[in-house]
């Protein structure tokens, strides 16, 4: 392989080094700061939830509602017809300015759903975990990824990289002042 090959590769290497780290640990960072919430405890004010308040025969994007939960409360005291169980197994939402959201239900049992809900808005993503009752939830878990964890995680995978890059180039690069032979002419 020839030096300009070596050095193409190596900027290939640092670079999938960089993704590949960032991606990695921008999960690890959202799963580390998670909150544990142990069972039967009551959700942090800050949880994300869906709510609907529509007739279950034929469901509108225009009746699901993603708030906080301590939005939640006061949204349940203003619309008794609004309930946590959901009439479709999953449904991508578009909520205007309040971003987007995409959920999936899995039933659990005696009216009990499984609920697992994605909402990205503004320059963070929520994914909340929760059984859903009628007005009442249990929550499994919270990840936000946001731009501090974006940034922290690409600030490990740039060092990544570098570490990468340099290993290789001690190791693939001649030192500086070494004599590389040339080729035989034909």
């Amino acid at each position: 392989m020839n030096l300009a090959a070596r050095r193409a590769a190596i900027l290939v290497a640092e670079l999938l080094t960089f993704l590949l780290v960032t991606a990695f640990m921008t999960y690890f960072i959202s799963h580390a700061a998670a909150p544990e919430l142990a069972p039967g405890a009551a959700p942090p004010a800050d949880f994300p939830v869906v709510a609907y308040s529509g007739g279950a025969a034929r469901p509108e994007p225009a009746h699901y509602r993603v708030l906080r939960w301590a939005e939640w409360e006061d949204y349940a005291a203003r619309r008794p017809e609004a309930v946590l169980l959901l009439p479709e197994r999953s449904r991508a939402l578009d909520l205007g300015e309040a971003g987007r959201a995409s959920f999936t239900v899995t039933e659990s049992g005696e009216s009990r759903q499984a609920i697992e809900l994605v909402w990205r808005a503004g320059d963070e993503e929520r994914r909340s975990r929760y059984l859903a009752q009628a007005r009442a939830i249990e929550p499994r878990g919270l990840h936000v990824i946001s731009t501090k964890t974006f940034l922290l995680a690409a600030l490990a995978g740039f060092g990544a990289g570098m570490l990468v890059g340099k290993l290789l180039r001690v190791r693939w690069l001649p030192r500086p002042g070494t004599v590389v032979p040339l080729p035989p002419r034909d």
